[in-house]
């Protein structure tokens, strides 16, 4: 007791004060930025329990950005050569130099470290250097200066300010992006592209063989990004003028070229102009196009009769012309089981079991959808296409723990992953949809799929009876489920009726059974009541 009193009497109140009056200022400001716009962002660290699931998903493998993973001793290489890139934004614009980029830069400084949670160790220099040279690799890598340069060369004409140099260091640099995904420019033998400019830029020999695929990977992580008002303050510098509008578009066509394996709702004409960060721009691709409050229809025959004779119409592949007349409900009206609400959804195999018929989405340039746009409707189900490799995983953990880190921007990529984890739960499941060509894998088989949207799901926090945009296809699907004629017809479909011979056998028994019925009524009126 003592040594404890002993201790405690030694504590300095008063440094003690200072300490946490410095900690409350702090999150009293970062509060107040998340108040302040469009502009104001928070980039989180994930979480240690669940970075323990798959860490190296959330860590960069060859590129650091931002203050979360700066100085790693293995991503030295590439810092070296930010310098080339800063080099190059340096020469486009003669008239700025490396003075007026800091300056300029240490006015949002304050700002930019406030957008992390936690609190940056790094002193005002370091910090400082890290975002003009993160803010130049980005704004050049993604291809934002591209439109830039071809203006300043019209307009000046000249190779004043080295330009050469730059034009030869600018083609390199936006290459990395569009070489990452199949587009890089080809090169002849004598190191030069297709457009006769040299490629001077010179990599280390442990960076390029993997620099276009891995920096593309790591330029998506949640922990490896920096506010986008940094790059767009460079931008402005460099291009001298306050509009930013060219620029966001061109960062966006290598968005859009990183994800081309992906559907995209967003056209040309809307392209996003404000985000917070990279990652939160390629969420935005991924923003169904179906609202929440939109209701899917559930088709209900007022008769058995009648459900027998659609039955009849669907096998024979004859198109019901009467189908615009047929009576929908609402799907909140499907809610009521049992008392209980629906919490999950079910396997593939089941909905099939129960007629739910699997389709993919078709891509509609006229009409365009996302990957999470699903259709149902009289009993079927349209799904775009996925496509799955061994870096998806990874990225889709990145657009999950954006999501649970930042509720403010929904949870529709959250829904649409806990649908697939429990739609695809065993490997027969993925190859339902795999014959459908609604899911195309490149792992080695339909077990690894199954197991990697089971993990993507695991310590995922979703809300079953919250506002969620598929709620209302989940009750929808589950009303077909249960209804015990839909599952009874599937089972004739499935287990007698596929063999073509065994339907006409069995439809010509039913015919001479009716006659039989029929036959065997009139003898009974006949004996009844003869004729006279």
């Amino acid at each position: 007791m003592s040594q404890s009193s002993n201790a405690t009497s030694k504590v300095d109140i008063g440094h003690l004060v200072i300490s946490m009056t410095k900690e409350l200022d702090y999150y009293w400001l970062l509060g107040e930025l998340c108040d302040e716009g469009a502009d104001s962002c928070t980039i989180y660290r994930v979480q240690q329990h669940i970075r323990e699931v798959d860490k190296f998903s959330y860590e960069p493998l060859i590129l650091s950005i931002g203050p979360y993973h700066h100085g790693a001793s293995a991503l030295q290489a590439v810092e070296r050569e930010k310098l080339s890139y800063l080099d190059y934004i340096l020469k486009l614009n003669c008239e700025k130099g490396l003075l007026d980029y800091l300056t300029e830069l240490r006015k949002i400084a304050k700002h930019a470290r406030l957008c992390y949670a936690e609190d940056i160790k790094m002193d005002g220099e370091e910090f400082l250097e890290m975002l003009l040279l993160d803010g130049c690799f980005i704004l050049t890598e993604m291809g934002g200066t591209k439109e830039l340069f071809e203006r300043l060369q019209q307009r000046s004409g000249t190779d004043s300010c080295d330009s050469r140099t730059a034009q030869d260091s600018g083609t390199q640099m936006t290459s990395h992006v569009e070489g990452a995904n199949g587009n890089q420019a080809q090169t002849s033998n004598d190191g030069s592209n297709q457009n006769g400019v040299t490629d001077c830029s010179q990599y280390d020999d442990t960076i390029g063989p993997w620099f276009e695929r891995y920096a593309c990977h790591d330029l998506f992580l949640l922990e490896n990004q920096i506010p986008f008002f940094v790059v767009k303050k460079i931008f402005e510098l460099v291009a001298c003028q306050g509009t930013v509008t060219p620029f966001t578009d061109e960062i966006a066509k290598g968005i859009e070229t990183a994800l081309r394996w992906y559907p995209k709702s967003i056209q040309e004409s809307c392209r996003p102009k404000e985000f917070c960060h990279l990652l939160h721009l390629c969420h935005m691709y991924f923003r169904p196009t179906v609202k929440k409050e939109d209701n899917y229809h559930y088709q209900v025959g007022p008769r058995y009769i009648d459900r027998f004779l659609s039955f009849g119409r669907n096998y024979l592949r004859i198109r019901n012309l009467h189908d615009d007349n047929e009576r929908d409900i609402r799907a909140s009206s499907a809610n009521e089981q049992g008392g209980q609400q629906l919490n999950r959804w079910r396997r593939a195999a089941q909905y099939l079991e129960a007629g739910i018929k699997f389709m993919k989405l078709e891509y509609d340039k006229t009409n365009p959808h996302s990957l999470l746009d699903i259709q149902f409707k009289n009993g079927v189900m349209k799904m775009p296409c996925l496509v799955v490799d061994e870096y998806t995983g990874g990225f889709f953990r990145n657009l999950i723990a954006f999501e649970q880190t930042c509720p403010q921007y929904g949870d529709d990529f959250t829904a649409y992953i806990v649908f697939l984890s429990q739609l695809i739960t065993m490997p027969e499941d993925v190859a339902i949809l795999g014959q459908r060509n609604i899911i195309e894998h490149h792992l080695d088989s339909d077990d690894q799929v199954s197991d990697l949207f089971t993990m993507l799901s695991k310590d995922v926090v979703f809300d079953f009876n919250g506002n969620y945009y598929l709620k209302s296809l989940c009750l929808t699907m589950e009303a077909h489920y249960q209804s015990r004629i839909n599952r009874w017809m599937a089972w004739l479909l499935l287990n007698h009726f596929s063999n073509p011979w065994l339907a006409l056998a069995a439809f010509a028994t039913v015919i001479v059974l009716v006659c039989t019925i029929v036959q065997t009524i009139y003898g009974i009126l006949a004996y009844v009541d003869p004729p006279k």
